[in-house]
């Protein structure tokens, strides 16, 4: 694993008050110009559109529960990722953390998430055996970051975005 003139891996070891072992995820601009092809085949992708999360209308690519989403109103900016580390071959989906700038891998249990980002903002509990996680990161560049974590398999899934996300909403949430 690289390391830089410090001897610290990337993203880890140089903390924020909002999260002690995390430094500055990706910038924005870089985050926005993320696409799921930068990691697997073009050709396996789905592609959405009128995707509808987080009351907005997307596009984008897909594989599987792994979404890669640009607003539809700004079509070239990459502005939601979503990681499902389960269905992903270990290598790309660490890959796709390592380019987030996250110092997580997939099966962290919750202790190990927390000493590495703090305590969440808020936690999300929609089926019994898992919990999501949610982190405010990036002090100079904010994220959203949701962890889900199986009470057995750790951490398997992320999902991580911008915040504040503009305010084009969908039709149906007005």
């Amino acid at each position: 694993m690289a390391t830089d003139d410090a001897g610290q891996r990337p993203g880890i070891g140089r903390g924020t008050s909002r999260s002690p072992g995390l430094a500055d995820p990706l910038p924005h601009d870089a985050f926005g110009r993320l696409r799921l092809a930068d990691f697997m085949a073009a050709e396996h992708l789905e592609q959405l559109r009128g995707w509808e999360y987080l009351e907005r209308c997307w596009v984008g690519e897909a594989w599987g529960f792994t979404e890669w989403l640009r607003l539809e109103s700004a079509p070239e900016v990459t502005r939601s990722v979503a990681i499902d580390l389960v269905a992903l071959p270990e290598s790309t989906a660490q890959n796709m953390i390592d380019a987030l700038r996250l110092p997580l891998r997939a099966a962290l249990n919750q202790q190990e998430i927390t000493g590495i980002l703090g305590e969440p903002t808020g936690t999300e509990r929609f089926v019994r055996d898992r919990v999501t996680l949610v982190f405010r990161i990036g002090a100079a560049e904010p994220y959203e970051l949701g962890c889900t974590v199986h009470e057995e398999q750790g951490l398997i899934y992320l999902t991580m975005h911008p915040t504040p996300l503009p305010d084009q909403l969908t039709a149906s949430s007005r």
